[in-house]
C-alpha cells in the first residue's frame, strides 16, 4: 500500500460518521487498516497516474474549460504543514502539454501571481473549480483540526495577475451563505440565479445535506433544502460539474446505506420528476462503485470521461482513476454542465 497521510472527511469532510468509529479499528492510513473494504478499484477504471497521483493523497480533481489545466486537492510533499496538525490539504494545478500532465504547482506563497494564486495556508484548502473563463477559481478553506468550519472562497484574476482571496461572505455578487457553525462546501453554480451547494447545520440538516440557492428579483433568497427523498441521514453531497445541462438530473455522492449501497461512499444520480422535485437517487452500479471509496467524481470538460477518487474503504488511500462516461449505462445520456460560471465582475478591490 502506498504510504497515504490521512484526509478526514474526503469531498470535504465526508466522513465524521466514519471517524466516530475509530475506537474500533486502526486509524485510517495507518498499518491495519488495510482490510475494512474493497482492496481494488472497479476494472472498468483506470488510474490516471503520475504525476495527478502521488505518494500522498489526491482528491476533488476539476478542469480549465479547454480540458488543459487541472486543479485538485493533495497531501504530497510541498504541501504547506498545518502547526499541531499531522494532515495537510493543499490545492495544486498541472497542466497538459501534448497530452502529458506536467508536474503540479503548488499554489502558495512561492508562485508568481501571473501564474496562479497564493491560496494555500496552514488552514485545509480543498473543492476548487475554475470558473468558465478561467479568471476565477472556487474552494473551501477549513481551520485545521475543526472539520465543522468549512467557509466558501473565491480568487479573482485581474488584468492576468491573481488577486488575494476573498471569503463568499464579502464579495456582493455571491449569495451569503457561510455561518460561524457549519460548513458549506463545493457548490454547483448552474448560473448567476441559481447555486446547489452542501450544508451541514445542528438542528437544521441531517449530517451533511444538499441545499440551493436561487436569486430573484435581483436579490438571493435563503437556501431551501432538495429534500428528504434525495438527502438521507447519512452524508449527501455533489461535486461541481454533477448538474446536467438541462438541469433534471444530478450525480451526487452519498454514504447512504439503503437503495442499493456497495458500501463507503457511492457515486448516484437523482433524477427530478414532472414537478420538479427531486426523487431518491439510483446507485450507478458496479461499473464504478465498489465497498471502497468512490468519491468526488466529475466529468471532464468535453463530457466524455468520469474522473475522480478511489480508494480501499476506511483507508483515505485515494487517487484519481477515470471511466468513459458510457460505459456507465445510468450516464449514458447525461449531459454535464462544465465549469461554473463566472459570477464576479471585473474588478481588483481584494482582501484577505
Amino acid at each position: 500500500m502506498k504510504n497515504k497521510f490521512f484526509i478526514p472527511q474526503l469531498c470535504s469532510l465526508s466522513l465524521i460518521g466514519t471517524l466516530a468509529y475509530g475506537v474500533s479499528y486502526a486509524m485510517p492510513g495507518m498499518h491495519g487498516a488495510e482490510g475494512s473494504g474493497a482492496a481494488e478499484p472497479p476494472v472498468a477504471s483506470k488510474d490516471m497516474g503520475a504525476p495527478l497521483n502521488s505518494p500522498g493523497s489526491e482528491i476533488e480533481i476539476t478542469y480549465s474549460a479547454d480540458g488543459k489545466t487541472a486543479i485538485f486537492v493533495s497531501t504530497r510533499e510541498g504541501s504547506i504543514e498545518s502547526p499541531g496538525n499531522p494532515y495537510s490539504f493543499d490545492i495544486w494545478m498541472s497542466h497538459n502539454v501534448d497530452g502529458v500532465w506536467q508536474t503540479p504547482i503548488h499554489l502558495g506563497p512561492d508562485i508568481d501571481p501571473t501564474v496562479g494564486p497564493n491560496i494555500n495556508t496552514s488552514a485545509w484548502e480543498l473543492e476548487p473549480s475554475f470558473s468558465d473563463d478561467g479568471n476565477v477559481i472556487y474552494f473551501t478553506r477549513y481551520e485545521p483540526g475543526n472539520l465543522l468550519s468549512g467557509d466558501l472562497y473565491v480568487v479573482q484574476k485581474v488584468d492576468g495577475v491573481w488577486q488575494s482571496a476573498r471569503n463568499w461572505n464579502d464579495v456582493p455578487e455571491l449569495p451569503s451563505i457561510n455561518t460561524p457553525s457549519g460548513e458549506e462546501h463545493c457548490p454547483i453554480i448552474v448560473s448567476d440565479s441559481l447555486i446547489y451547494f452542501n450544508y451541514s447545520q445542528p438542528g437544521v440538516t441531517q449530517e451533511s445535506d444538499i441545499w440551493k440557492v436561487e436569486k430573484k428579483d435581483g436579490a438571493w433568497q435563503k437556501p431551501v433544502s432538495l429534500g428528504a427523498k434525495i438527502n438521507s441521514p447519512e452524508r449527501d453531497h455533489m461535486h461541481w460539474t454533477g448538474v446536467s445541462k438541462d438541469g433534471k438530473s444530478m450525480v451526487i455522492t452519498s454514504m447512504r446505506t439503503d437503495l442499493g449501497s456497495r458500501g463507503g461512499h457511492d457515486m448516484w444520480i437523482s433524477h427530478q420528476d414532472a414537478k420538479g422535485e427531486w426523487q431518491e437517487p439510483v446507485n450507478l452500479g458496479d461499473v464504478i462503485n465498489t465497498s471502497g471509496e468512490e468519491m468526488c467524481w466529475t466529468f471532464t470538460p468535453d463530457g466524455k470521461k468520469f474522473t475522480g477518487s478511489w480508494g480501499p474503504q476506511n483507508t483515505f488511500d485515494t487517487d484519481f482513476r477515470w471511466i468513459n462516461k458510457d460505459e456507465i449505462p445510468l450516464l449514458k445520456d447525461f449531459e454535464p454542465i462544465g465549469p461554473p460560471p463566472n459570477l464576479l465582475t471585473n474588478t481588483a478591490d481584494a482582501g484577505d
